[in-house]
């Protein structure tokens, strides 16, 4: 079976890519988050799609139990590496097979971590796959972009460099998805690694749906990480906030 796209991307090339996403980034959200949302003060919480442990670390740290899950062995290892959390573990899975039943009082699903299948159908499994590791009155908190503020504000072609290396990004919108090729060239390689990514574009109203069909309800939609309204055109994500009825 063909590897993935999501398989070959998150691996050790992933973290120097997205470095500037560290700690206190992840601390400065989880803080914001639980000051502005009405989210359980304790609990057991389930981070979906955990990578490298960021926000499962903020959360463990504030005294919740948290599981951490990925599919990316590299991330989880860096995860399990820094984690010197009593009430904190990791564990690897593929987020359209989770095995929790009814297990978690709140769900996290941060930093673009949806959209990542090319079928409808497996997206909108991962939906209900969250919904069924929650308990009755469990909470979702699912931290999207807004494909309105993406299609206005797409950086079709960037670099960077990062301890000796060219980081050169491609982004465009196909079919649906918003893409990202990611070229990196060292001195000591001829050849650039290459790595692609790519995000379906659900709009508000389909993830609301999607959301509904899981059984979700008490649905609210936040524009950013300071928790401002969602304005159509203007926010730069769409973070959901909802309750398995």
């Amino acid at each position: 079976m063909a590897e993935e796209w999501f398989e070959r991307s998150f691996r050790e090339d992933y973290v120097l890519v997205y470095r500037h996403r560290d700690d206190s980034a992840a601390d400065e959200e989880i803080a914001n988050l639980l000051e502005r949302l009405p989210i359980k003060a304790t609990g057991k919480v389930l981070d979906l799609c955990c990578g490298s442990g960021r926000h499962s670390r903020a959360l463990a740290r504030r005294g919740y139990e948290v599981v951490g899950v990925d599919l990316s062995p590299v991330l989880l290892k860096l995860a399990e590496e820094q984690n010197h959390y009593p009430k904190l573990r990791f564990a690897r899975c593929d987020m359209r097979e989770i095995p929790f039943r009814e297990e978690f009082d709140i769900v996290v699903n941060l930093f673009t971590s949806f959209g990542y299948f090319t079928s409808d159908e497996e997206n909108a499994k991962v939906v209900q796959n969250m919904a069924q590791a929650l308990k009755q009155g469990g909470e979702l908190i699912l931290d999207y972009l807004n494909p309105a503020f993406v299609k206005d504000h797409l950086v079709p072609h960037s670099t960077k460099e990062v301890e000796d290396l060219l980081i050169e990004e491609k982004r465009w919108i196909e079919d649906g998805f918003v893409k990202k090729r990611i070229s990196i060239k060292d001195d000591s390689s001829h050849e650039p690694r290459e790595y692609t990514e790519q995000v379906r574009l659900f709009s508000v109203e389909q993830m609301m749906a999607m959301l509904e069909q899981a059984g979700f309800g008490q649905i609210q939609v936040f524009g950013n990480y300071v928790f401002e309204p969602y304005v159509a055109p203007d926010s730069p994500r769409m973070i959901f906030y909802a309750v398995k009825m």
